[in-house]
């Protein structure tokens, strides 16, 4: 290519820099057509590919954003300003992988670039890996430490895993620098909350509810605003806090495509429970043993037999992770599937089962030799048939829970939305969805026999210590008394659940029976719940 002439080069700079007057005083149309004449007279400039990208990027159109960024840095590799950007786009287009390797290069190329930095940290938080995110926000904080977002980001994962006194430290750093950050708002409401200042949380979340948020933070304040009212004795307060959290969540980003924690798959697993349960074919003994499932539905105590179970030494407890999903995904999202998994022998099953484990390890990779794993995800009470069928020697911890408390609990939690949560945005599909799942649960239950141990929330709560003993000695194990330590086991750890605040404190019984402050706002699902509350043997 010849090399340009000096007045072209003296155009082009004259149009680049009309471009970035336009572009930071927010005329993008302008911005844009400057660039376009640029890339008309030299179409591969990285510069003006650049610059297009960005006033497409603020225009709201990511996805070609990323696509002239990515030309630009086929010419501009080691730009760690470009990669920046481009890791945004990236993130704006749904892209998680190539903004995590975008904002890890120009962090690299840029040790200085705080934004990447912080950048990094919350891609990090957003494909489950807190402890790279933390580290994102303490380098952030190292070079910017007046950093609003990078503070409160961090103080809201130390409040997640109760390292409460640096999380206020941290917090108040952000409020400080920018005292309407939401996240740091939203974590002192938080720590005013665990520590007793109901009020004070109330007020500071009011207060936050009448700024402008993005729906996800708008959901987890007036979320948190209905539990305080909750903590307070205020149902009236707290129910049409509630319902606007539901509404908010409504307006994020909704799962895509097929998942297996549907109403069909639930529907589909019981009606083929008879033809899964018989002529099961034999697995033959592993150096892994068998796994332990830890069932029921969310919301029903299956945290807190978690951290109990955890403070265990000959226990390993892996926390909801996907550990099923390559069976699952092959064979239970319809009926040829789950046909052509009751078509496998024992030799077939094999290849699944080391998939398996080697997912486990994947998640667990330190998991301890000889330890009794357990394997939590509440929500895999659909597939125990399926799962017997793949693993006859392993065994199931059923938990229960008043069914009227289950369902109240689930609509009061933000969760995220995904497959399965979407299923909590309305009260009676939250009652449905309940009653699809302990129905298949409970079936399997009954087939399994000895191979299932029923615990109930209420027991564990009322004597911790008998129910803790009676576990014990379904998994084979003695008595530890660290099991009873279930603050000290989840202390300085990040659960992964909404009970992560509940478990760090005494066992408490104020959950018991909530929903009769409720009941008016129940009204309409108590009767297709009654037939679980009798199974279950509740009044």
């Amino acid at each position: 290519m010849a090399e340009p002439t000096p007045a072209l080069q003296n155009e082009v700079h004259r149009l680049m820099v009309e471009a970035a007057q336009h572009f930071a005083r927010g005329g993008l149309q302008q911005a844009a057509d400057n660039a376009a004449k640029v890339l008309q007279l030299m179409p591969e400039m990285p510069d003006a590919l650049h610059l297009m990208g960005l006033c497409l990027l603020r225009a709201g159109d990511p996805q070609r954003a990323a696509q002239l960024m990515r030309q630009a840095l086929q010419r501009k590799p080691a730009d760690a300003q470009l990669l920046h950007n481009f890791g945004i786009a990236c993130a704006d287009a749904g892209d998680a992988t190539g903004a995590l390797g975008a904002f890890t290069r120009a962090a690299i190329l840029d040790p200085r670039h705080a934004e990447a930095r912080f950048n990094l940290g919350v891609i990090s938080e957003g494909v489950g890996d807190p402890a790279g995110a933390e580290q994102a926000y303490r380098d952030t904080l190292e070079l910017s430490p007046q950093h609003a977002g990078a503070a409160a980001y961090l103080a809201s994962i130390l409040e997640q895993r109760s390292a409460l006194e640096e999380a206020a430290r941290w917090n108040a750093v952000a409020l400080t620098a920018q005292a309407e950050e939401p996240v740091a708002n939203l974590t002192a409401a938080q720590l005013d909350i665990r520590g007793g200042r109901l009020e004070q949380g109330v007020a500071r979340l009011e207060r936050l509810l009448s700024q402008r948020l993005t729906p996800r933070n708008r959901a987890l304040a007036a979320g948190r605003l209905g539990s305080a009212y909750d903590r307070l004795q205020q149902p009236d307060q707290a129910w049409p806090q509630f319902l606007a959290a539901k509404a908010a969540l409504q307006q994020t980003q909704p799962p895509q495509g097929p998942g297996v924690y549907t109403f069909a798959t639930a529907e589909r697993m019981a009606r083929r429970a008879d033809a899964l349960f018989e002529g099961v074919p034999s697995a033959a003994p592993t150096d892994t043993g068998a796994p332990v499932f830890l069932v029921g539905f969310p919301r029903s105590g299956t945290t807190l037999l978690d951290q109990m179970l955890s403070g265990h030494p000959s226990i390993a407890v892996l926390e909801e992770q996907d550990t099923l999903q390559d069976v699952l995904q092959a064979y239970a999202l319809g009926d040829a599937g789950l046909e052509m998994f009751l078509g496998l022998d024992a030799a077939g099953l094999e290849p699944l089962r080391r998939a398996y484990w080697k997912r486990v390890a994947q998640f667990m990779p330190a998991r301890p030799a000889g330890a009794v794993f357990v394997d939590k995800l509440p929500l895999n009470s659909v597939f125990m048939p399926l799962i017997h069928r793949l693993f006859p020697e392993a065994r199931f911890i059923f938990a229960l829970r008043d069914p009227r408390d289950v369902v109240l609990s689930c609509f009061m939690q933000s969760f995220d939305l995904n497959e399965a949560m979407q299923h909590f945005l309305s009260l009676e599909e939250t009652a449905r969805y309940y009653a699809a799942v302990m129905a298949a649960g409970a079936d399997a239950e009954q087939r399994l026999g000895a191979r299932v141990h029923r615990i109930r929330y209420e027991d564990v709560v009322a004597d911790t210590e008998a129910e803790a003993r009676r576990l014990l000695a379904f998994l084979d194990l003695g008595w530890d008394p660290a099991v009873l330590d279930i603050q000290k086991t989840a202390k300085g750890k990040r659960i992964n659940t909404p009970s992560y605040s509940q478990v760090a404190e005494p066992i408490y019984t104020r959950a018991k029976e909530r929903w009769k402050r409720y009941e008016a706002q129940l009204a309409p699902v108590l009767p297709m719940l009654a037939p679980f509350v009798k199974k279950f043997g509740y009044p």
